[in-house]
Order: structure tokens, then C-alpha cells, then sequence
């Protein structure tokens, strides 16, 4: 059943590989109600900081019928979340700092036995979400783009294995992540990365005051610019 028309969200339901599903930040519940309705997961648990949306989700639960099958949570990231058996972590459209932020709250999820998949989805800063994963010792397993409207967006399934990962924390890692730069979503979100960060970096130039930072900076995009020609 097509619940869902955000290909954002349908490409974060495509990495739950889990039978139990925790929604953090659930918004209307449609994420939840996806992952049941299609046989994906036999439970989900949809949280969220705010009661409104909350009693939107709410709704959505009832209009499907999964009462039973859907928990809804009142809770500031995952504090009061009750992770028993659950096998996947959506936190999906917020800043790639807050996501690190719910992440660094959550000592269950700091634990290999526990092997929580988590799968996030920063819509602003994604490279300081790559930077705390890989210094908390988190590795990302797979990452990918999509398109929605004149935007791309990438999604990353991640899990925690107490070290550091075997690929570099170097400028590729940061602002391409482990997205395929031969998949043509992959490289066009590389591209508007490098774009975004030379726009930036013209502008920083132009003040004395940020002169240095813009000049480092425009470093940066040029050996990422040097990546995307290979």
C-alpha cells in the first residue's frame, strides 16, 4: 500500500532490514505506518519531542488500524524510547549536529552486542553527522541519494563498532560520505555539495574578516573538485 510519497523517507524505509522499527521525530506517523502496511516490520514505535504531531501520527495509527501494532512515544530523542527488541533506529529530517546530539544521549546505542542499525537522514550539515559518527566510533555501512524536487538528499545506514572505521575521516568521507560517485544521484549530490561549499567559501573571501577561512576552505574544493573528475 503506497503510504508514503516522500521517496526521502521511502529510501529511509528501504534500509530497515529489522522486524521492529523505532521513528524518531515521526512527524504524521507515516513512516511507522509504511513499515507495517507493507509487511516490512511486525512493530514500530513513532516518537516525538512535540504533542502535535504526535496526535497527527495518532491518526494516521487509527485510519490504519494499527493500534496494536504501533507505539507512540512523547520523548526528547530517544530518552524515553523503550528500545527492547528493536532492531532499527530511523531519525530522519533534522540537522546533522541534532542528530549527533540524540545519538550522543543514548548509551545503549554505544554498545556492539546491541548492533542497533541506524538509519538518519540530516537535511542540513550532513558532514558533522560523518564527523561524530566516525569519532564515536559508529561505521557507515551504506549510503545513498535520492531526488525530491530540486533537492538531493543522502541517507545513511550506520551501526556501532567501538573503533574506528577502516575508511579515512579525510575531505571525501565529510562531504561525499560513502555515496557511490558513479550512480548518477550520487554524483550530482556531490557536485551540489562542492557547489554550495564554493559559494561559500567566495563569499568568506571577500571580507577581510573571514579572508583566511574562506581561502582554507576554497582548499577543500579544490582536492573535492579533483575527486569528482576520477
Amino acid at each position: 500500500m503506497n503510504i508514503l510519497n516522500d521517496k526521502r523517507l521511502l529510501l529511509c524505509a528501504s534500509f530497515v532490514g529489522g522486524r521492529a522499527a523505532a521513528d524518531i521525530g515521526t512527524d504524521h506517523g507515516f513512516l511507522p505506518a509504511h513499515l507495517i502496511v507493507n509487511d516490512i516490520c511486525d512493530r514500530c514505535i513513532a516518537a516525538d519531542i512535540n504533542p502535535l504531531p504526535l496526535e497527527q501520527a495518532r491518526n494516521t495509527v487509527k485510519e490504519y488500524a494499527l493500534e496494536d501494532k504501533v507505539t507512540l512515544v512523547l520523548s526528547d530523542g530517544l530518552h524515553e524510547v523503550d528500545l527492547s527488541g528493536v532492531s532499527d533506529i530511523v531519525i530522519a529530517g533534522m540537522g546533522g549536529e541534532l542528530i549527533s546530539k540524540i545519538i550522543s544521549e543514548c548509551d545503549l546505542l554505544f554498545s556492539v552486542d546491541n548492533a542497533y542499525s541506524l538509519i538518519l537522514q540530516p537535511m542540513t550539515r550532513p558532514w558533522a553527522l560523518r564527523e561524530y559518527l566516525y569519532s564515536a566510533g559508529f561505521e557507515i555501512e551504506e549510503e545513498k541519494c535520492v531526488r525530491e524536487g530540486r533537492f538531493i538528499y543522502s541517507v545513511i545506514k550506520a551501526h556501532f563498532i567501538g573503533k574506528a572505521p577502516s575508511y579515512h575521516d579525510d575531505e571525501r568521507y565529510r562531504y561525499f560520505g560513502r555515496i557511490d560517485l558513479d550512480d548518477e544521484t550520487g554524483s550530482a549530490y556531490a557536485a551540489d555539495r562542492v557547489g554550495k561549499l564554493r559559494s561559500a567559501a567566495e563569499g568568506m573571501i571577500e571580507s577581510p574578516d573571514s579572508r583566511e577561512q574562506g581561502e582554507k576552505q576554497m582548499q577543500i574544493v579544490s582536492k573535492l573538485t579533483e575527486i569528482l573528475k576520477f
